[in-house]
């Protein structure tokens, strides 16, 4: 039997300029707003570990979930990279935009 696809709820977001409707750039100085939202949406879809550094006590647990299905952890890292570049300025995304990137490193 063929295995089920994968599925997270992060994945069915279109749209995200409608969760997160500042786009971030260098000279309006709205970063805190921008990050207060941004990690809402993050936490709101259980994806914190990708952009927050798991505490001493959270790291067995970050590492067994991420070990568990590698692929997915990566899709959704890629989910949360797309977040990041399309609610961002083209100046700072010419900035920060890298190959082989993660969320957490953005």
């Amino acid at each position: 039997m063929a295995e089920t696809p994968k599925y997270h709820p992060a994945l069915a977001i279109t749209n995200v300029k409608s969760l997160i409707p500042i786009t971030l750039d260098a000279d309006h100085g709205m970063y805190h707003s921008w990050a207060a939202l941004f990690k809402v949406q993050v936490r709101v879809h259980d994806l914190h570990n990708h952009i927050i550094c798991p505490t001493e006590e959270e790291k067995a647990a970050y590492k067994a979930s991420k070990s568990a299905d590698l692929a997915m952890w990566k899709r959704l890292d890629a989910v949360i990279l797309q977040w990041i570049y399309g609610t961002i300025s083209m100046d700072l995304l010419n900035a920060i935009l890298l190959k082989d990137d993660t969320a957490q490193a953005s």
